[in-house]
C-alpha cells in the first residue's frame, strides 16, 4: 500500500485554492454498518459483538478500506496538484506528458571563464588542450570546453570551462578562487590559472513545487504573440535555480525579462545568458520582439527592532530568541521572493508575533514601495535585534 502520510491535504487546499476531493469513501464505520446490515437483512439473524461472522465482516471491511485508500491515492496521483505533494517524483513526472514540452529540469553544471598565463612570451603559439582542468580546492574541477591558442608574443588565453560535478555545488566561486591547475594537466610554459568570472549556472534537479508551477504556465507557451505568461514559462525552463520572472515592455516591440533566483538571490551572468539563449530561440521568440534579459535592481533595507516578553513567560528567553531570529530569516526570504514586492514591515511584525513575544517596536525597515517593473527588496545584511526584557501583561 502506498504511504499516504507524505500527502499533506490541508497544505494542498491552501496552496492550490482548490477543495480536497475523495474519489471513493474511506469511512470505516459506515462500511462496517452497511455490511452488517446487509448480512442481517439477508439471513434474518442479528449479529452480536462477539459473533464469529461479525468478526469476519470486520476483517473484510478492513481489506476493503485498504483497497479504497489505494484507489483514492492512485486517482489523486492523476491530478498534478496532488502528485506534487508526493515524495515519489515519478507521479508528477508522468503527468508531464500531458503538457507541452514540460519535463522536469535535470541537474545542470556550473561554468566560468578561465584565464591561463604562461611564464614568458614565446616565438610560436602555445596551444592549451581542450579539457585542461583547474580546481579551487583540489576536489571540484572545472574543465575547458575548447582549445586555447596563445599567439606568439602574448602571455594569456581564455576559455569557457564547465564544472565536472553536476549541481549548485560549483556555483559562487569568485574571480581568482579557481586558481590551481590539476597536476596531470600542466602544459609547457604554464605559470598560473584563475577564473575571471564568478562561477554559476549549476543547479540541482527541479523540485516538485517549481515543476508544478511550470506545468501550469506551460499552457501560455502555445501563444506566439508574446504574452507575459509565455515569457515566464520559457524563462523558467532555462534553470531550476530561477524563482521569479517578470516580463516588462519599456517600449513597443521591446521585451525585457527580469530574472530572480530562489531565496532572493540575484542571477549571475551565466544564468542570464542561459535565459537569453532560451528566449531568443526561433521557436520561442515572437518574430518582432527585441528581447533582453536582466537582473532586477536591488533595493536594500536594514532590520532593527526591539521585542518584549510576557512575564511570566511560558518559554525561556533563549527559546524565544532563537524563534525571533528564525522569524527574521523567514521574513527576509519572503521579502525577496518576488520582483516588485514592497518592503513591508507589517509582514515582519506578523512573523515576529507568531514566536510568542508580547510586542515589538520596529525601527527598520520602513514601508517602501518597490517598482514592480524593475526592483526587488533585498536585506543589506545589517540586522540589529534587541531583547527589551519582560513586561507585565
Amino acid at each position: 500500500m502506498p504511504d499516504t502520510a507524505d500527502i499533506n491535504m490541508p497544505e494542498l487546499i491552501n496552496s492550490a485554492e482548490l477543495a480536497d476531493i475523495e474519489f471513493v469513501d474511506t469511512d470505516t464505520q459506515k462500511l462496517v454498518n452497511t455490511l452488517i446490515q446487509g448480512y442481517e437483512h439477508l439471513t434474518k439473524r442479528t449479529l452480536s459483538p462477539a459473533d464469529p461472522v461479525r468478526l469476519f465482516i470486520l476483517w473484510v471491511a478492513d481489506i476493503m478500506i485498504q483497497l479504497n485508500v489505494n484507489i483514492n491515492f492512485s486517482a489523486k496521483m492523476n491530478l498534478p496538484r496532488f502528485a506534487k505533494l508526493s515524495s515519489d517524483k515519478s507521479f508528477l513526472d508522468s503527468l508531464g506528458e500531458l503538457f507541452r514540452d514540460t519535463t522536469r529540469l535535470q541537474a545542470d553544471y556550473a561554468s566560468t571563464t578561465l584565464k591561463f598565463t604562461i611564464s614568458a612570451a614565446q616565438l610560436s603559439a602555445v596551444i592549451i588542450p581542450r579539457g585542461t582542468r583547474a580546481t579551487p580546492d583540489g576536489v571540484l574541477q572545472f574543465s575547458t570546453t575548447e582549445e586555447i591558442i596563445i599567439p606568439s608574443g602574448e602571455l594569456t588565453g581564455e576559455a569557457h570551462a564547465v564544472c565536472l560535478t553536476v549541481g549548485a555545488i560549483g556555483n559562487d566561486f569568485l574571480p581568482g578562487q579557481i586558481n590551481k591547475i590539476v597536476a596531470s594537466d600542466v602544459f609547457p610554459f604554464f605559470q598560473s590559472v584563475a577564473n575571471i568570472t564568478e562561477s554559476g549556472g549549476g543547479s540541482d534537479e527541479e523540485d516538485n513545487e517549481s515543476y508544478y508551477e511550470r506545468m501550469r504556465l506551460s499552457l501560455e507557451s502555445w501563444s506566439t504573440a508574446g504574452p507575459t505568461g509565455a515569457y515566464e514559462y520559457w524563462a523558467k525552463t532555462a534553470s531550476a535555480l530561477i524563482g521569479d520572472v517578470r516580463p516588462v515592455s519599456p517600449n513597443p516591440g521591446d521585451a525585457k525579462i527580469l530574472v530572480l533566483l530562489k531565496n532572493g538571490e540575484l542571477p549571475d551572468a551565466e544564468i542570464l545568458n542561459k535565459v537569453y539563449e532560451t528566449l531568443t530561440d526561433d521557436r520561442v521568440r515572437p518574430f518582432t520582439d527585441n528581447v533582453s534579459v536582466a537582473a532586477p535592481d536591488p533595493v536594500y533595507y536594514d532590520i532593527d527592532f526591539t521585542y518584549f516578553l510576557n512575564r511570566p513567560g511560558t518559554a525561556s528567553s533563549d527559546v524565544i530568541d532563537s524563534a525571533v531570529r528564525k522569524a527574521v530569516d523567514d521574513f527576509k526570504t519572503w521579502q525577496s521572493a518576488r520582483i516588485g514586492r514592497d518592503i513591508n514591515p507589517s509582514r515582519l511584525h506578523e512573523f515576529l508575533m507568531r514566536t510568542g513575544i508580547k510586542r515589538v517596536e520596529i525601527r527598520s525597515p520602513l514601508f517602501t514601495v518597490i517598482d514592480d517593473e524593475s526592483g526587488v527588496a533585498i536585506s543589506s545584511g545589517t540586522v540589529n535585534i534587541v531583547n527589551g526584557g519582560y513586561e507585565n501583561e
